[in-house]
C-alpha cells in the first residue's frame, strides 16, 4: 500500500519528494508531462506516474494505490484538478492535504510604490479573458507569461501576431501550438526558468514591452522577479489574481472532519515529519574552519566533517578537510552554485559546507541559511581570522574595530580616527600598502601597522612598522591589516558636528577668503541632513569644505563627495581634507549638474552654492535616487526666491520645511563683549526615505 500520493510537478511538489526521498516511506508522484518528470528527484521509495490524468484515472489509482494520504501541490490556477481531488478524496475517505502558496498581491502594492508607481501602473484581473480584453484597447507590445494552456484567448487582440510575445516552455508539442496560433518567430519565445530579474528586464527592454502579463504564481514560479523586473523597466503589469484557493479552505473549514487541511510547503513538510516520524530535511553544516589550516579546525567541526556525506567549499579549505577526511569534495561557496550541486545530489543526506574564519564574522555563511530554504542547517562556529591574528601581533581585540573590504571599499582611516584601533580583512593585491600610502597622504604618520598573509600555513608572513615602511611592499590578497593610532585617547576626535570655523584653511593668497558655512548654520544644517554612517553625500558648491569635512567625519562607512566649480576653492578643499584627515571625502573640480553625472547615485545631498541652477541639480539628483534627503541654504534673495519654487516644480516637495537662521556671536571690544550678528540664512529640508 502507498502512504501518500502527490499530485503535482510544481516546485512545491518537487521539493517535498526531495524532502522525502530515502525515507521509510512509500510515495507515489504524479506529473502531467516527461519535462515535469525529468526535473524530479530519484529515490527508490518515490514512484513517478507520468501523464495528464482524468477524474476516471484518479479515482482508479487512489482506489488501486489505497494511499492513507493524499497532498494536493498542483498548481494555484488548476482549480479545477484540485476540486477533482478533493472530490474523490471525500467519496474514498481519503484524508487530503492541500500546499497554498503565499498570496503577494498586499506585498506587490507596496512594491509598486517603493518603485513611485501609481496605482494603474498595476493592474489585477480575475481572468486571462478579461486581461485580454484590457489589453485589446491598448497599444504597444505585450510580454506574456501566463502560459500556452490559454494563449488562444490573447487571439482577440487586434495585429496579435505582431504585439503579443508568448513566453513558453521549450516543449516541441507547445511550440508547435504557439505556432499554430500565430506566435512564431520572434514573438515566441521558448524557455526553461526560473528567470531573475535581471533577464526578465532585458526581454522587456529588448523587445520594447508595454506590458507584462503574468499569474501570481509566488517565488516558485519567478512570480517575485517579473514583478521587479517590469517596475524597474517601467512596464506596465497585468497580474491574474489566483481562483479557487480562498473558496476551497472554506469548503474545507465546513467539512466536519479534519482529514482535510490547506498549508504552506514548510509546514506540509513540519506535519509530514512529525505523521510518519521522519526527519524529512536534508542537513547542511556550516562549518567555520578558522584561518584555514587543518589543525585550528574545532572538535565539533571535525566531528561534522566525519559525518557528512560530502564537502563544500573554496579549493584552499577543501586542501585542509581533504587532510581531515576523505570524502567527496565540490568547490564552490556561491549560494547559488551550492544550491544548484545540492539539487542535483540528493542523495547526499548531510553535507559539510565550510568556510574560512568564523562564519559570523563577515562569512558567505551568513547569507546562506536564507538561501537553502529547506534544508535543515546546523552552524558550527570557528575561530575567527581577527582572533587568530591579533591574538599573533598580542593585541587585545576587544576595544578593536573590526571590519571587511572583502569585496567593498570601507574606508580604514575615518574608523581609526574614532576608535583609535582597526582590524580589517583585506580583498585586493596591493592593498595593504595603498593603506598606508593613504596615511601618509592625510599627515597621519604615527600609526602602528602590520599586515598578515597565509595565516596559520607554514608560509605563514607577518610585517610590522610604520606606513612608510609598509608602502612600498608587497603583499597577496586575502591578507589582513591592523592599523593602531599612537597616543590615541578617547574625545581626541570628536565625531559631533561643530568644528571650530577657526580650524578651516580659508585663505587661498593674500586676505582672500573663501566663502564658508558658519559653525552654527553648518550645524543646524548637518542635523536636519540626518546623515547615517553609511550615506553618501554631495556637498555642492563646497567652498572650504567644511560641510564636507563635518559630514565625512559623520559617516565613517559613507563617502562624501565635495563638488566645486572655483579652483582657487578645490585647494582649499585639498587642504583642509589633510587637515582633518578625511579619507572619505572626495572632491570633484566642476559645475553642477554636470559634474554630478558619473558620481554614485547619493542618499543625500547639501547645497551650499548652486550658479543659478538649483532646480536642474534637483532634478539631477532626482533621476539617480528619488528619495534622496536634501538641505539646502540660501543667503541671497535670489536663491531664497528658487526654493520657494521647488513645491511647484516638485509637488512631491509639498511638505518642505523651511528654517530661517538669525545667529549673532560675541565679539571682544576692549575690556567689553558686542553681541555681532551674521548674515541671515534660509535652511530648506525636503526629500528623504520616510518622507
Amino acid at each position: 500500500m502507498t502512504a501518500i500520493i502527490i499530485f503535482g510537478g510544481t516546485t512545491e511538489g518537487r521539493e517535498l519528494a526531495e524532502a522525502l526521498g530515502g525515507m521509510q516511506l512509500q510515495v507515489h508522484l504524479c506529473v502531467a508531462t516527461a519535462y515535469g518528470a525529468s526535473l524530479l528527484p530519484n529515490f527508490d521509495n518515490i514512484k513517478i506516474h507520468m501523464g495528464r490524468l482524468e477524474v476516471e484515472d484518479m479515482e482508479r489509482l487512489l482506489q488501486s494505490e489505497e494511499p492513507e494520504l493524499v497532498v494536493d501541490a498542483t498548481h494555484p490556477y488548476a482549480v479545477a484538478v484540485t476540486e477533482n481531488i478533493r472530490k474523490i478524496c471525500q467519496k474514498l475517505s481519503c484524508p487530503m492535504l492541500r500546499i497554498l502558496r503565499e498570496d503577494t498581491q498586499a506585498a506587490l502594492q507596496k512594491k509598486a510604490v517603493s518603485h513611485d508607481k501609481m496605482p494603474e501602473d498595476v493592474i489585477f484581473v480575475d481572468s486571462v479573458e478579461e486581461a485580454a480584453a484590457f489589453l485589446a484597447a491598448t497599444q504597444g507590445k505585450i510580454l506574456i507569461t501566463t502560459g500556452s494552456k490559454e494563449l488562444e484567448k490573447y487571439t482577440i487582440i487586434e495585429d496579435y501576431q505582431n504585439r503579443c510575445i508568448a513566453r513558453v516552455l521549450p516543449i516541441l508539442s507547445v511550440m508547435e501550438k504557439c505556432a499554430g496560433l500565430g506566435f512564431a518567430g520572434k514573438n515566441l519565445i521558448a524557455m526553461q526558468g526560473p528567470f531573475s530579474e535581471e533577464m526578465n528586464y532585458q526581454m522587456l527592454k529588448q523587445a520594447d514591452c508595454r506590458y507584462l502579463v503574468t499569474k501570481d504564481s509566488g517565488k516558485e514560479g519567478g512570480y517575485e522577479e517579473k514583478c521587479e523586473a517590469a517596475l524597474r523597466a517601467g512596464v506596465k503589469l497585468i497580474v491574474v489574481k489566483r481562483p479557487g484557493e480562498a473558496a476551497w479552505e472554506t469548503a474545507v473549514d465546513s467539512h466536519v472532519s479534519e482529514d482535510f487541511q490547506a498549508m504552506s510547503l514548510s509546514e506540509a513538510i513540519d506535519y509530514l515529519s512529525a505523521r510518519y516520524r521522519l526527519m524529512t530535511k536534508r542537513t547542511v553544516y556550516l562549518i567555520g574552519a578558522g584561518p584555514g589550516a587543518a589543525e585550528l579546525f574545532t572538535r565539533e567541526a571535525v566531528r561534522c566533517l566525519q559525518e557528512s556525506d560530502c564537502v563544500i567549499g573554496a579549493q584552499r579549505i577543501l586542501q585542509s578537510c581533504g587532510q581531515i577526511v576523505q570524502k567527496p569534495q565540490f568547490c564552490a561557496y556561491k549560494a547559488e552554485d551550492v544550491k544548484a550541486f545540492l539539487k542535483a545530489h540528493s542523495k547526499y543526506r548531510k553535507t559539510a559546507l565550510v568556510y574560512s574564519g568564523d562564519i559570523g564574522f563577515y562569512s558567505g555563511a551568513m547569507g546562506m541559511a536564507e538561501a537553502l530554504q529547506g534544508f535543515r542547517i546546523v552552524p558550527v562556529s570557528g575561530i575567527s581570522t581577527a582572533q587568530y591574528f591579533l591574538d599573533r601581533i598580542g593585541v587585545g581585540w576587544q576595544d578593536t574595530e573590526l571590519v571587511s573590504r572583502h569585496g567593498k571599499q570601507t574606508c580604514l582611516i575615518p574608523l581609526l580616527l574614532r576608535k583609535g584601533k582597526v582590524f580589517a580583512l583585506l580583498g585586493r593585491e596591493g592593498e595593504a600598502a595603498e593603506i598606508c600610502r593613504s596615511l601618509l597622504e592625510l599627515g597621519l604618520y604615527r600609526v602602528r601597522v602590520a599586515v598578515g598573509e597565509r595565516l596559520s600555513y607554514p608560509e605563514e608572513r607577518i610585517v610590522q612598522g610604520t606606513p612608510q615602511e609598509l608602502s612600498e611592499m608587497d603583499f597577496g590578497n586575502l591578507s589582513v591589516i591592523y592599523l593602531e593610532l599612537e597616543g590615541w585617547k578617547a574625545g581626541t576626535y570628536p565625531v559631533t558636528p561643530g568644528l571650530p570655523d577657526a580650524d578651516f584653511i580659508r585663505n587661498h593668497g593674500e586676505d582672500k577668503k573663501v566663502p564658508m558655512t558658519k559653525q552654527g548654520v553648518r550645524i543646524l544644517s548637518l542635523a536636519r541632513l540626518e546623515l547615517n554612517e553609511d550615506a553618501i553625500v554631495y556637498d555642492i558648491g563646497a567652498g572650504t569644505g567644511s560641510v564636507s569635512v563635518e559630514a565625512a567625519r559623520l559617516c565613517p562607512s559613507g563617502c562624501v563627495y565635495a563638488v566645486e566649480q572655483r579652483h582657487e576653492a578645490v585647494e582649499l578643499l585639498k587642504s583642509n581634507r589633510v587637515r582633518f584627515h578625511v579619507e572619505n571625502m572626495v572632491i570633484i573640480e566642476g559645475n553642477a549638474p554636470d559634474a554630478l553625472e558619473s558620481l554614485p547615485a547619493p542618499t543625500h545631498v547639501f547645497i551650499g552654492g548652486s550658479s543659478g541652477c538649483l532646480m536642474e541639480i534637483i532634478r539631477a539628483v532626482k533621476e539617480k535616487n528619488p528619495t534622496a534627503r536634501f538641505v539646502v541654504n540660501a543667503v541671497t534673495l535670489e536663491t531664497m526666491a528658487q526654493i520657494g519654487q521647488i513645491p511647484e516644480k516638485f509637488p512631491e516637495y509639498q511638505d518642505m520645511e523651511i528654517l530661517q537662521a538669525n545667529l549673532t556671536r560675541s565679539r571682544h571690544v576692549g575690556q567689553y563683549h558686542m553681541m555681532n550678528a551674521e548674515n541671515p540664512v534660509m535652511i530648506a529640508c525636503f526629500g528623504g526615505e520616510s518622507r
